[in-house]
This record gives C-alpha cells, sequence and structure tokens, in this order.
C-alpha cells in the first residue's frame, strides 16, 4: 500500500508542478491585462479543485 499511496501523492505534485506552469505561462502572456489575469487565476484554482477532488477519489479507490 505504501506504493500506491507514494504513487498517487507524486501525480497530485507533478499535477500541481503543471497547473502552476500554466498559470506562469498564462500570466505572462497577459501581457498585465487584469481581466486575462484573472480568468488565468480561476482556471488555476479550479484545477487545484480538480487535482485535490482526483487525488481523494484515487486515495479511496485504493482503500487508503
Amino acid at each position: 500500500m505504501e506504493a500506491i499511496e507514494k504513487a498517487i501523492e507524486k501525480a497530485y505534485q507533478a499535477h500541481i508542478s503543471s497547473l502552476y506552469k500554466v498559470l506562469s505561462q498564462s500570466i505572462l502572456s497577459a501581457n498585465g491585462d487584469p481581466s486575462e489575469i484573472l480568468a488565468a487565476q480561476s482556471r488555476f484554482k479550479k484545477g487545484l479543485e480538480f487535482a485535490a477532488d482526483v487525488r481523494q477519489k484515487a486515495r479511496a479507490a485504493a482503500e487508503l
């Protein structure tokens, strides 16, 4: 079970890192446009919520 838990956590961390990179690129591409920056932040927040939900469901499926 420890290997499964570590795999889930590693996948979760990778997803968070990917979301951060997308946010960074989106902010850079926004060129200071406040509405585009807010949209990028909103997508990031939704992505974080989704990642946390998937993590929870994966842990439940693995009975952790």
